[in-house]
């Protein structure tokens, strides 16, 4: 996952989000849905918005990447859904508030690839979910430890085990980040996307980089931020 630094309303965006709420209609439906009024507030309000701009303001934020699992997205509705943190069928109110949306690939399809099952993630597992993983949350970002084999999980000093478990919960099954896993984090099959696959060639690549630092002596720490800064300086970043 990727911290998000949520930029203030773009003034187009909140001029669609007011026309929406302007709409005598909205007054008729609850700050908390029942199933048939957050279809509604869905098709009649949320779906008018302009999708194109508002999926363009979302992905600049996260430099081209999807909010949970870091794969590149694209400006169509192919490649990138407009997820809600707090989901749309549980508040009104933040069905059209900016700081709630992020842009998030679709996860992949359920589905078994040579006789292997692999699972789906992100906003395709999600659906619906109450999560409390927050990334705008900077610290609890920073938290998220990446282990060689591709895994993902909180470090174990942040936090207390209780909260680390909620959290940890989170990320496996709600959002499906490290595939299918056993309750002790075993993973038993990987994403339709592979990411955990790719999390580990990630993981590799940025190894075989220290070693060629090392082979140069250029390895130290400044070495490391200064790399690091250059990789965030970047509009888009890499997967």
């Amino acid at each position: 996952m990727i911290y998000v630094k949520k930029n203030s309303w773009p003034e187009n965006i909140q001029k669609d989000f007011d026309l929406q709420k302007a709409k005598s209609e909205w007054n008729d439906i609850p700050e908390e849905p029942n199933k048939e009024q957050a279809r509604i507030l869905r098709e009649e309000f949320f779906d008018k918005l302009n999708k194109e701009r508002l999926r363009e303001a979302l992905i600049k934020e996260q430099h081209g990447l999807c909010v949970y699992c870091m794969s590149r997205i694209e400006n169509t509705a192919e490649s990138t859904v407009i997820e809600h943190w707090c989901p749309l069928s549980k508040s009104k109110e933040k069905a059209l508030q900016y700081e709630n949306l992020f842009a998030s690939c679709y996860g992949g399809q359920k589905e078994t690839v040579n006789g292997v099952h692999r699972i789906r993630c992100c906003d395709a597992k999600k659906q619906d979910a109450s999560i409390k993983v927050d990334p705008r949350n900077e610290r609890m970002m920073e938290n998220i430890v990446y282990y060689s084999d591709g895994r993902i999980d909180f470090s174990e000093s942040y936090a207390t085990a209780k909260i680390r478990n909620m959290l940890r919960g989170d990320l496996w099954y709600h959002l499906g980040l490290n595939g299918s896993v056993k309750n002790d984090g075993t993973m038993l099959a990987d994403t339709a996307t592979e990411l955990v696959k790719k999390r580990k060639d990630a993981y590799e690549a940025a190894e075989d980089m220290l070693m060629v630092l090392d082979e140069d002596n250029e390895l130290s720490p400044e070495r490391v931020e200064e790399i690091i800064a250059d990789m965030q300086a970047q509009d888009i970043w890499d997967e």
